[in-house]
């Protein structure tokens, strides 16, 4: 099979972060030189000055966190970069990649997302770090109370819908516990709901969801096509 160029997609969460890292400090600065000079006429507004010039610094500290790549497409599959864990997930184990819809009245509403149908998703259970799927399951908890807005519209879900503890039987027999069975669930709950087992947000690569998704399908024929 003749190798695929290696594509190498940043995070657009991390743009900016030293430019804004950089203003709030010089803000700080000024508004601190401000806040000694006029405290008296304006102390509160100047105070509240400078706890937004704090914010935007830590902001920034959050931003730089973020690893300098997030994606790698080859002939493996992609490879999610995260902070807090690495994920793989082969083109041979992807059934469907599109955007994600909600529906919004008589309307369906693209969500900034991309969506992964896997063929097995166990596969992806047993390779990904537990940092990573802790910060997936608070990741995705908002995009799944979107979905449930139109079945739970008083916001009283199940629990067993947004956090099962519950250990999770595969279709293989295997038992997932802890971290591991609350995240099955919730794939198995993401993919009734939205038809995909994962969702990833559009601040995690850098450009549209629309394009982003172009380029995976592109890459994922490019694999079928030397498969077969």
């Amino acid at each position: 099979m003749p190798q695929l160029d290696t594509i190498y997609i940043k995070s657009s969460a991390k743009q900016h972060g030293y430019s804004l890292a950089f203003y709030s400090a010089i803000a700080f600065v000024i508004s601190l030189i401000l806040y000694l000079q006029f405290s008296e006429i304006a102390k509160l507004p100047l105070l509240f000055l400078m706890m937004c010039t704090v914010v935007s610094f830590v902001i920034a500290l959050f931003k730089l966190q973020e690893p300098d790549l997030s994606f790698m497409l080859n002939n493996q599959g992609v490879l999610y970069h995260h902070k807090r864990g690495f994920m793989l997930v082969e083109w041979g184990n992807i059934r469907r990649i599109g955007i994600p819809s909600v529906q919004h009245g008589l309307d369906n509403k693209e969500l900034s997302y991309i969506g992964l149908n896997l063929k097995d998703p166990e596969k992806l259970l047993g390779a990904v770090s537990l940092r990573l799927i802790s910060h997936l399951l608070m990741e995705q908890r908002a995009i799944l109370h979107k979905y449930l807005m139109n079945d739970c519209p008083t916001g009283t879900c199940p629990s067993d819908i947004t956090l099962n503890t519950e250990p999770y039987k595969s279709a293989s027999g295997h038992v997932y516990k802890g971290l591991r069975g609350m995240f099955a669930h919730r794939m198995e709950w993401l993919k009734k709901l939205s038809g995909y087992d994962l969702l990833i947000p559009e601040t995690a690569f850098d450009r549209s969801s629309t394009e982003f998704a172009k380029l995976l399908k592109e890459y994922k024929a490019h694999f079928e096509k030397f498969e077969n």
